[in-house]
């Protein structure tokens, strides 16, 4: 029976059939990513262009964020995209397993950490952060800590938390669309575009405490 298991994430990725679905689904979200196979070690590159996914073995040089995945996670993404599209709960489950690496990312990057502009902008230093299944019964959570000038990102609720965010996978999926292009962009006018956009969306996402 172990020798039936397939021993390579890259050629049973490579099989998918990557329908327009599957592949709008992660355009915008990141464009380069590393991927380390926990059981077998594998390194990965996943590389997200205008028609297709490219999937090839080895690391990037400069990945946006580098995500450790279990086989388990490899089988279920070949399970959510069998049927070409990728429903709400399996949105849940591919944003759940990439929550807490996106989250990191992103707010290394020096405008998100820089401590006055923090404050300017009325970010809490500790907040918790909930995504929230569709059946409402399944939730993936980490703590968002600000301290000595940079974020820390920790799986799980910690300390008492100044805000609290309870999310869909869709609500996570527009935030990191729109922090990944002001990244990206990194001029004034983005940022301020950004900045707008957060101030109006964390009401509808998030309770201050």
């Amino acid at each position: 029976m172990e020798n039936s298991k397939p021993s390579s994430a890259l050629d049973v990725w490579r099989k998918i059939n990557q329908t327009p679905d599957i592949v709008n689904f992660f355009q915008g979200i990141f464009d380069v990513i590393g991927i380390i196979i926990e059981e077998t070690n594998e390194e990965l590159t996943i590389a997200v262009g205008d028609t297709e996914v490219n999937i090839d073995p080895g690391l990037p040089e400069n990945p946006d964020f580098i995500v450790p995945l279990k086989w388990e996670n490899v089988e279920n993404m070949i399970s959510h995209a069998k049927d070409g599209k990728i429903d709400s709960f399996e949105t849940w489950r591919i944003v759940s397993v990439l929550f807490t690496s996106l989250t990191q990312s992103t707010l290394k990057n020096p405008m998100m950490s820089n401590n006055l502009l923090r404050i300017f902008a009325r970010v809490e230093d500790l907040a918790h952060v909930h995504l929230i299944a569709p059946n409402g019964d399944e939730v993936t959570s980490h703590s968002l800590i600000y301290v000595k000038k940079q974020w820390l990102v920790i799986p799980g609720t910690h300390g008492k938390p100044k805000r609290t965010f309870k999310m869909t996978a869709e609500d996570s999926i527009e935030y990191q669309r729109k922090v990944f292009y002001a990244i990206k962009k990194n001029n004034i006018i983005e940022w301020m575009k950004f900045s707008l956009w957060y101030s109006s969306w964390r009401k509808t996402v998030s309770v201050k405490h």
